[in-house]
């Protein structure tokens, strides 16, 4: 289609783009991140960009009766705005045949073929309903808040139909693998290996709202009203990574796999004991197996709350326990008593496990982690990958939300205003997972330095 045709068209759907959402209109990649800031006009773009599609599929003759599109959220409520903007479209080209009115799950069909081309609405949160189908496109709405597990999920999809997938959203924060892919697509490398590319649309591009652009009073408040890391997030449509992060090496991308329970080989249990909301602690219990000589975490207890017992039990419904090999170790403080068994004692009562108790000096055992983090330079692989569902332990590391409170709550350094670390020594919070971990791999592997040069070392500092 021509861009005479098209902007008929467009004109015809009463749509003007901008420069900046022409840009991602017109660029040939198959799969496309839009990083949009609020009010940006990001769900009549992705309606827009679908209807395009669509429509450019029966002008060059590649339309085949009952393609099949997605519209791809969350939940189904996070489609409702794409699903009324692309009904309204069609309506007015006079391509619109029937839809539904729920929208969970909803179905638009396009006339003009027999069977009729369908747009279908999708939950991430229910994998079956992202099966059985190959649609020719998807628009992910939100997509920020889908996990990474459903944007595979999206991609494997497209295999079959070698369809295209548009990813729209805002960052809720800097945190986990939309960020991540955001700024990976902004690679000429990658967006020429992949066929893939990110987008900002910044909030002032919407000109119907912002008819002054960058300078619009409104933007202007908010520049002057917020911090510049929630301004380049929320309006600029730019990642703005809180800094500090104590294991600055993880990456959604490289230390996120979905990797599961291999029979035959030993269950390593690593466990931090907590209990408290109110200090915001956990009781993280790390599920870890070593193959091929790299540590494949692939399942997790992250609780609050829950005592050593209930822990315990909740470890015993695991399918493989029963069969399974296992070894263990826990902190130190698992060996005290206060009024009631040690937690040493709970799980060797218990389940006959033995955990072995271990004491860290903490800028060792962060050094440990990080050997862990590195990726091998022949291979391309990590030394360690961590299952999606452990998100205790992701959420510490920052690459997603606390699965408590939902929000951005990381193991860090204290810093000052400036930016600048203070001390040697962590901020001793959201790190319950993270030490489960360091215990285990101490336990298993031993420390990244010998013990004479520990022993030089006149000041250190435990966890506790």
């Amino acid at each position: 289609m021509n861009s005479d045709a098209r902007n008929i068209l467009f004109d015809r759907m009463g749509f003007t783009p901008s420069e900046e959402q022409l840009k991602i209109l017109d660029d040939p990649c198959r799969y496309k991140l839009v990083a949009g800031g609020v009010r940006a006009g990001k769900s009549r773009l992705a309606s827009i960009y679908l209807v395009n599609k669509i429509l450019e599929s029966l002008a060059d003759g590649t339309a085949n009766p009952g393609d099949t599109y997605w519209l791809v959220a969350a939940d189904y409520e996070r489609t409702r705005a794409e699903f009324s903007y692309i009904s309204q479209d069609l309506a007015k080209l006079s391509l619109l045949g029937d839809v539904t009115k729920p929208i969970n799950p909803g179905t638009i069909t396009v006339s003009g073929l027999e069977p009729p081309i369908l747009i279908k609405t999708k939950s991430a949160s229910d994998y079956k309903t992202l099966a059985m189908e190959s649609p020719k496109g998807i628009v992910a709405c939100e997509a920020s808040q889908i996990d990474l597990e459903s944007f595979w999920r999206l991609q494997e999809r497209l295999v079959e139909s070698r369809g295209w997938l548009l990813l729209e959203g805002t960052f809720e924060s800097s945190l986990g693998w939309y960020p991540e892919r955001f700024t990976a697509w902004q690679s000429p490398a990658i967006q020429k290996t992949e066929d893939s590319k990110s987008f900002s649309l910044p909030t002032w591009s919407n000109l119907a709202l912002f008819p002054d652009g960058e300078d619009d009073p409104e933007i202007q408040k908010m520049l002057r009203d917020h911090s510049n890391a929630w301004y380049k997030e929320r309006i600029a449509g730019i990642p703005a990574p809180p800094k500090g992060r104590v294991h600055e090496m993880f990456r959604n991308e490289i230390h996120i796999d979905d990797v599961d329970y291999v029979d035959d080989y030993p269950v390593y249990i690593w466990i931090d004991p907590g209990y408290s909301r109110a200090s915001e602690s956990a009781y993280a219990v790390m599920f870890a197996q070593v193959i091929d000589g790299q540590v494949r975490i692939f399942d997790e207890i992250y609780e609050q709350e829950k005592i050593g017992p209930e822990i315990v039990q909740m470890a015993q419904m695991k399918s493989w326990w029963g069969f399974a090999d296992k070894r263990g170790a826990i902190d130190v403080a698992g060996t005290q008593h206060q009024a009631m068994p040690s937690q040493v004692e709970v799980w060797l009562e218990m389940t006959g496990l033995y955990l072995e108790p271990i004491r860290v000096r903490i800028t060792d055992g962060i050094e440990r982690f990080n050997t862990f983090l590195k990726v091998d330079p022949i291979t391309g692989s990590s030394n360690m990958v961590i299952n999606p569902k452990c998100t205790g332990l992701i959420s510490e590391l920052g690459g997603g939300p606390n699965p408590f409170t939902g929000r951005a709550q990381v193991y860090s350094w204290a810093m000052d205003k400036e930016g600048n670390v203070l001390g040697q020594t962590p901020r001793d919070r959201y790190n319950h997972a993270v030490k489960a971990v360091t215990y285990g791999l101490i336990s298993e592997f031993g420390y990244a330095r010998g013990p004479n040069e520990l022993d030089r070392e006149a000041e250190v500092s435990y966890w506790i």
